[in-house]
């Protein structure tokens, strides 16, 4: 429900933290699908899917680094859906996941782009020895 309906916001039982993760969650007929968390709640899940979801539809959200949390859907306006839980949360263990260390890999420059060893500049001479031009010969 939006958060500017303030019926709405009246019957809310808990206090919710807003979140932005990505998790999932296991739905009776679309299967394992991805899911935007945008707010928790102790006893509530608020966030987004592009499948189309029924009220009453009994789901499974898993979050990152928590237990899966079981629930059912409560509400829904367009992609926008609510998840009453069963069971209860804490909503401050429910945050995005740390960022997996990525092995760094060694970067070669390709072979046409490295530096020469050559420290001449192409087009420019250096004058060879020859006779001195300042002076006239007799």
């Amino acid at each position: 429900m939006p958060d500017s309906d303030p019926e709405f916001l009246s019957k809310r039982q808990y206090q919710r933290r807003r979140r932005l993760l990505k998790a999932r969650m296991r739905h009776p007929r679309h299967g394992e699908i991805d899911i935007l968390v945008r707010d928790v709640s102790e006893l509530g899940i608020g966030g987004r899917c592009e499948l189309d979801l029924a009220l009453g539809d009994s789901v499974v959200i898993t979050l990152p680094d928590c237990a899966p949390a079981e629930g059912r859907v409560v509400w829904r306006r367009g992609q926008a859906f609510g998840v009453e839980l069963r069971a209860s949360i804490d909503p401050a263990n429910v945050k995005s996941p740390a960022p997996a260390e990525r092995p760094v890999a060694s970067y070669q420059v390709p072979t046409n782009f490295r530096v020469s060893t050559e420290t001449k500049r192409p087009g420019f001479r250096t004058r060879s020895p020859g006779l001195d031009t300042r002076f006239k010969l007799d």
